[in-house]
């Protein structure tokens, strides 16, 4: 079931509003960190990627109601001040987006068609359906989540989840559904689906410049790190993280979690080191790869359906991924050199909080004696040894919210 897998044509009308709305781990960060690093050589060249962060996550959840992470609130403000510079826009297209906005319900689809106008495109990005689990459930991993691989996959492949936060996580990789609400809401001729592969890696930065105007390589100009591309972990990775999340998750605000973990541990890790010889691809289960096979089939009969405009081959979304009767899915060990730049990870956070304090509301930290945390680098002393660190080094930062995580692991 090919589609166009050209990229001529696809240019929008001038003056039209780009709302790239996901969906999660198909290049989403890859495109934001080069739109975001180019803001002004893509204004020259007549696009505005409006804000000044990365990307447009606070505004466009404030859209929806909704804040980011646990116990966050909407920001109006953000909204409000994003839609007053897309409303001044007066010659350029414009481009906005955040993978969350995939996650809106009819309603809410029809509030941004209110709230942005009858000139917005809408572009969802989408990859093969089993090949995203893995990375989607390690997105789970930096948002604090514990739930071991296998039980979150049962969940999420299961026809009647017990837990909301796994019917919620099943929705949002409901590509089928996705597309379908999207063009019944803007009309399947502003609707563009472009599909992502390893086999065709330049054709995403190639539909959005086609589709904004712009010159054929301009969006690959942005060098990118792990982090900033959002590579998937391996096993060994996943496991540290999922760990550490275990002992901190439960003593942490959000936002306090988001800088030594998310930004610290993980974004160090991630963004400083390639996978080696010591690291295990993360694999699915055969029952998942099966399951995954039969849904994935349909959401292709879908997509197919709606009208929408595809770029790429749908064929793709369903092409059989690899698999093993008994992948490894945990490890006691941690490569020492991923280690290391998890611990040094924290350690850049604590010397960043003491240039910052006091001028940005970030905790004061001393920095870490990381000698005692990398002997024998198993998960189980890493992790004692670096929440031990963070709680002593930290003083106040650790136990002042008791926002404590309840999840289990049932599907």
């Amino acid at each position: 079931m090919s589609a166009n897998a050209s990229t001529d044509g696809l240019l929008l009308p001038p003056r039209a509003r780009l709302l790239h709305i996901g969906l999660m781990k198909t290049g989403t960060t890859g495109l934001q960190n080069a739109a975001s690093s180019l803001r002004e050589p893509l204004l020259a060249a007549g696009v505005r990627y409006p804000g000044n962060g990365l990307n447009h996550r606070t505004a466009l959840t404030a859209v929806m109601g909704r804040g980011w992470g646990w116990n966050s609130t909407p920001q109006p403000e953000a909204w409000r001040d994003l839609k007053a510079e897309i409303e001044a826009e007066e010659s350029r297209r414009v481009w906005v987006g955040h993978e969350f906005v995939s996650e809106c319900d009819d309603d809410l689809a029809r509030r941004f068609r209110d709230e942005l106008g009858d000139r917005t495109h809408v572009v969802v990005t989408l990859r093969n359906y089993a090949a995203v689990l893995p990375s989607a459930w390690q997105q789970t991993m930096k948002g604090g989540r514990t739930r071991p691989f296998e039980s979150w996959l049962k969940g999420v492949l299961s026809d009647a989840p017990k837990l909301e936060s796994t019917r919620r996580a099943q929705e949002r990789l409901d590509q089928g559904a996705i597309v379908q609400r999207w063009a019944s809401v803007f009309g399947p001729d502003k609707v563009t689906v472009v599909v992502v592969d390893k086999s065709t890696p330049e054709l995403l930065f190639d539909a959005f410049e086609s589709m904004l105007g712009l010159d054929r390589g301009m969006l690959s100009q942005a060098e990118l790190d792990g982090y900033a591309s959002n590579r998937s972990m391996s096993v060994e990775e996943a496991e540290l993280l999922r760990a550490v999340n275990h002992e901190l998750r439960g003593q942490l605000s959000w936002t306090e979690y988001r800088w030594w973990l998310r930004l610290g541990v993980a974004g160090h890790m991630l963004g400083e080191r390639s996978p080696g010889e010591h690291d295990t691809r993360i694999v699915l289960p055969t029952w998942a790869a099966e399951k995954a096979a039969k849904r994935s089939a349909r959401f292709v009969e879908q997509i197919s359906s709606s009208g929408a405009r595809v770029v790429g081959d749908l064929d793709l979304l369903d092409r059989p991924v690899p698999h093993e009767e008994r992948p490894v899915l945990d490890s006691p060990t941690v490569p020492v050199d991923a280690a290391a730049r998890a611990v040094l990870g924290a350690i850049a956070q604590g010397r960043l909080g003491v240039e910052r304090a006091g001028r940005h509301g970030v905790p004061h930290v001393e920095p870490v004696d990381t000698r005692d945390m990398l002997d024998g680098a198993s998960t189980q002393d890493l992790v004692a040894a670096l929440t031990r660190k963070l709680r002593s080094r930290a003083g106040g930062l650790v136990g002042r919210h008791g926002a404590t995580s309840t999840e289990d692991n049932s599907a």
